[in-house]
């Protein structure tokens, strides 16, 4: 007899599934030791800037047509991290933005 799965097995198994992805990520990469507070100052720290000015670009491309001095009065995360002087803050920014050549080529720079 073929066995029919009910919408709320499905959904049911899908929230299982994106349960058990975020606990594999928390744990490869030590996450899960952090409070949840800790996690949204790392996140916003991380990658709030560069949306920030991704949405800032937004704007003034629709308001004003021109993308060419976007950079000049909202610098990215990238850019402040790569003109400060501490790289190990380089190397947990690359690291988060999943560029482990870049990140390597920090560490060796310590």
């Amino acid at each position: 007899m073929a066995r029919t799965l009910s919408p709320q097995s499905v959904v049911t198994s899908f929230v299982r599934w994106i349960r058990l992805k975020n606990y594999q990520y928390e744990v490869t990469f030590a996450l899960y030791m952090l409070t949840p507070t800790e996690k949204l100052i790392f996140t916003a720290y991380i990658y709030l800037p560069d949306h920030v000015a991704a949405i800032y670009g937004r704007i003034r491309y629709y308001l004003a047509g021109d993308t060419s001095l976007i950079s000049e009065y909202i610098p990215t995360a990238s850019s402040i991290l790569k003109s400060s002087g501490t790289s190990s803050l380089g190397v947990v920014y690359e690291t988060a933005r999943g560029s482990p050549t870049t990140a390597v080529k920090t560490i060796a720079e310590l």
